[in-house]
């Protein structure tokens, strides 16, 4: 009777929460028996009672839901942005498999960060604008010096270049240094590569849960149509932010000496005003 007269007298959603499925579907029966109208409860949770299986929530995801054109615009935007994080999610870490035999991305670094050695591995541009062709008949590109560097071996025909000349030390560095070196090198870009996968990474999940909950709305807005929120303790527990969402102003807790309090706060939310709890007090 008490239900009833809330659902009577007052406009608040009432949210119902008990310990088991089968007492969930016992009370919600109750209700309908004395007198409160089935089109105005909603039940979550599996393995409902054929009587009451049409009060099921997925009956309720089913009814067709109209977004506005302008809805519709942030989805897509949204989505457009968990695009563009996924790619340079994919990206980095595509770069950062590859960090070990991606000399580009070492020269790029040590340009602002060890200048000194950027000057050392600067390949001279032929005055005749020929290819010049390296050892084993590949082409000498800007990555060619670091490169011999890095395997332990001199500057080959560029031994002669002011540039070369005048890194002595780093031309003649033992190659216990010179993986030292590099290994410092690749470290900080490791870190700079993690902290981006890191962040492209969170940044396309927070998009992916913002589409979940631009598509969760339409469950919020027929929830809101609905004066009795039937759920077991799991429910409320899998379904918070959709609960929270609907604002029930009352939590009644059938079974209450079955359900530890925890699963009772769980329940709770900002907009709740009165709580019932119903059980043997024992």
């Amino acid at each position: 009777m008490l239900a009833k007269a809330l659902y009577k007298y007052t406009d608040q959603i009432i949210l119902v929460v008990c310990y088991t499925n089968h007492a969930l579907d016992q009370f919600l029966e109750d209700l309908i028996d004395i007198g409160i109208q089935r089109k105005d409860i909603v039940r979550f949770g599996g393995r409902p009672k054929p009587s009451i299986e049409d009060l099921g929530v997925n009956k309720l995801k089913g009814e067709k839901f109209v977004r506005s054109r302008a809805e519709w615009v942030i989805v897509d935007e949204i989505k457009a942005q968990a695009g563009h994080y996924h790619d340079r999610l994919r990206d980095s870490y595509a770069s950062f498999r590859t960090l070990d035999t991606d000399f580009n991305r070492l020269l790029v670094h040590i340009e602002f960060e060890d200048s000194e050695y950027f000057d050392a591995f600067e390949v001279p541009t032929p005055d005749d604008g020929m290819t010049l062709i390296g050892p084993g008949g590949k082409p000498v590109d800007s990555t060619f010096l670091i490169s011999r560097w890095a395997q332990g071996e001199d500057a080959w025909t560029f031994k002669d270049e002011p540039n070369v000349c005048n890194a002595e030390h780093i031309w003649t560095m033992d190659v216990a240094r010179r993986r030292q070196k590099l290994d410092t090198w690749k470290s900080a870009i490791a870190k700079d590569v993690i902290e981006d996968i890191y962040d492209a990474g969170k940044s396309f999940n927070d998009r992916q849960d913002e589409v979940q909950r631009k598509f969760g709305e339409s469950l919020v807005v027929q929830l809101k149509t609905k004066r009795i929120i039937g759920c077991t303790t799991t429910g409320a527990a899998k379904y918070t932010e959709d609960l929270k969402a609907v604002c029930p102003g009352v939590l009644l807790v059938e079974e209450a000496g079955e359900i530890l309090e925890s699963h009772v706060i769980t329940a709770l939310s900002a907009s709740t005003t009165q709580m019932i709890l119903i059980g043997d007090h024992k």
